[in-house]
């Protein structure tokens, strides 16, 4: 599993901050926020997840910045 930061987010804020172990970053979101998330599509309150995961320089094979917004009840 990767460990991943993810924030809360109202416009450019960070509102608030959780770490969550999960095998993407979309389950990481979810996790965090304890309610279904889908992309970001322009929202002004949404979530950026952070791939903390320390990988080789140069070269990074996929981007490490995610960003979704809840959808749904919290749990």
């Amino acid at each position: 599993m990767t460990i991943y930061r993810v924030e809360e987010m109202d416009g450019e804020a960070v509102v608030a901050v959780h770490s969550a172990a999960a095998k993407t970053p979309f389950e990481a979101a979810e996790k965090a926020l304890g309610q279904k998330v889908t992309l970001r599509a322009g929202a002004d309150r949404w979530v950026r997840v952070v791939d903390l995961t320390e990988r080789p320089r140069p070269v990074r094979l996929r981007p490490t910045t995610f960003e979704f917004k809840a959808i749904g009840q919290r749990k």
